[in-house]
């Protein structure tokens, strides 16, 4: 009697096994505390940056060599776009950078490539239209010699509202 039951259980129990290790994780709550970045931390969002601030500045030249010949920049719902492509399409007329904010960077250096995920808002204008709201970015940086360079990005927005403060907070210290 033993013997049939477990066999019968046996595939009710694999099945359990394989689907309940397919799921997705539950998404963390976010709780405050006070992180100290790391080396690639700061390396990286010093690279990110310097790249925000070329869009901003319309400098073609800085933005250029901060890619690698074959970067290819993929957004869901889209084609994958060319660096070059992309590149003039920051650096277009029609297109403003008005103010950006990266947050919960993290960084994984793997030696001759490196992986980096954050969170940035942006307010900006496309054509008269805005391209303002959050975005989850996952950049990979590849080694070029003695600097880094940007081989992949995939980017999607996560909201239409830009959050960014429009006059800098300080503390009170009565929060």
């Amino acid at each position: 009697m033993p013997v049939r039951f477990f066999r019968r259980l046996m595939p009710v129990l694999i099945a359990v096994t394989v689907f309940a290790g397919a799921q997705e994780p539950v998404k963390p709550k976010l709780t405050p505390r006070i992180v100290t970045a790391t080396r690639q931390v700061t390396m990286f969002s010093d690279l990110e940056i310097q790249m925000l601030k070329a869009v901003q500045k319309k400098d073609k030249a800085a933005l250029q060599t901060m890619l690698t010949d074959d970067c290819v920049i993929g957004m869901p719902n889209a084609d994958p776009l060319p660096g070059d492509e992309w590149v003039d399409s920051v650096m277009a007329k029609d297109f403003t950078l008005k103010s950006f904010a990266m947050r919960e960077v993290f960084a994984v250096d793997l030696g001759n490539a490196a992986v980096v995920k954050f969170e940035r808002r942006q307010d900006a204008i496309n054509k008269g239209k805005a391209e303002s709201g959050e975005f989850f970015v996952v950049d990979v940086w590849k080694k070029d010699g003695d600097a880094w360079k940007l081989a992949n990005r995939f980017v999607s927005k996560t909201n239409s509202e830009s959050s960014i403060p429009k006059t800098p907070t300080k503390p009170t210290g009565k929060q």
